[in-house]
């Protein structure tokens, strides 16, 4: 079976990446072989692209989740069956029409969540989730990046545990916020003094999702002085305070969040589609910034 699949043989911006046809092995033990009908473009896919961030080899494969149709299983699929609709994290890559892929990974998917929405909860929930859990029991959090794919979660998911939430954001994202049930407060020069006026408590904790310096130093001064500052970004902080933390694979995580997707209790909002031919326009749109929720890949 051939699967088209998207790759760069070489950093840049978008337009280094292209599509090329190739034939996929026999599949292997516990992976499901799927057919893809949509999937997320996340940050680290375009900073992966750029180079900002690397890791493999050349040339680049991209995605991490997905969500579509069980084309082929192995003989011990348990619950599982050819045609079933499901969505989940991805093995190695999942911007290809056809991918092969842990068949422990897969959630079935609600017939209440439309495609494009199904194939872009997985990287976003479970770091959400995760962070959420690493965060522990706090009273108040400050989100830099609400309005994102993981903050949309994260937001929300604090919201439900009874946490106080203040969410950095550009103003065009300050009503959504609002709906989410964050505190809104622009980005920009004086963002420490903004956060102040709306929360002069200092914070249990602080999570850094997008942004510059400036995030961090904002978190400095409104933290706690023994609080939790943690940063998804990836980028070297200016601070010994601020630790790293990310993406935690956990099926379990991910079933909790679509639960609540499924039945309206947590928003979910896709800003815009592409169809997989015009991936190089939907990556450039992620290396802009100020994304609602996720841009995702049709198939």
């Amino acid at each position: 079976m051939k699967s088209r699949i998207l790759i760069s043989n070489r950093y840049g911006q978008s337009d280094v990446l292209s599509i090329i046809e190739e034939e996929l092995p026999s599949l292997a033990a516990g992976h499901a072989r799927i057919e893809v009908r949509a999937a997320g473009i996340n940050p680290i896919d375009a900073r992966r692209m750029t180079g900002e961030i690397r890791f493999g080899p050349l040339p680049l494969r991209f995605g991490t989740e997905f969500a579509g149709l069980i084309t082929e299983l192995p003989a011990d699929a348990g619950q599982w069956a050819i045609g079933d609709e499901v969505l989940g994290s991805g093995g190695g890559f999942t911007h290809a029409t056809i991918i092969d892929v842990p068949v422990g990974n897969l959630i079935r998917r609600p017939s209440t969540i439309d495609w494009a929405v199904a194939g872009c909860l997985a990287g976003t929930s479970q770091t959400a989730m995760a962070v959420l859990d690493e965060l522990g029991d706090i009273g108040s959090l400050l989100v830099h990046g609400g309005a994102g794919g993981v903050g949309t979660v994260l937001v929300q998911l604090a919201r439900e545990k009874g946490i106080e939430v203040v969410a950095t954001d550009s103003g065009a994202n300050h009503d959504y916020l609002r709906t989410l049930g964050a505190t809104p407060v622009a980005y920009g020069p004086g963002l420490a003094e903004r956060i102040g006026t709306v929360h002069p408590a200092p914070f249990d904790a602080a999570i850094i999702l997008a942004g510059t310096e400036e995030a961090t130093h904002a978190s400095l001064a409104t933290v706690k002085p023994d609080g939790d500052i943690a940063s998804t970004t990836g980028i070297p902080a200016p601070s010994e305070r601020v630790r790293a933390t990310g993406h935690k694979p956990s099926p379990a995580n991910l079933q909790y969040v679509v639960d609540r997707v499924a039945d309206g209790r947590i928003r979910w909002e896709v800003s815009e589609t592409y169809p997989f031919t015009r991936a190089a326009e939907g990556f450039g749109a992620v290396l802009q910034g100020h994304t609602r929720g996720k841009r995702v890949l049709i198939f």
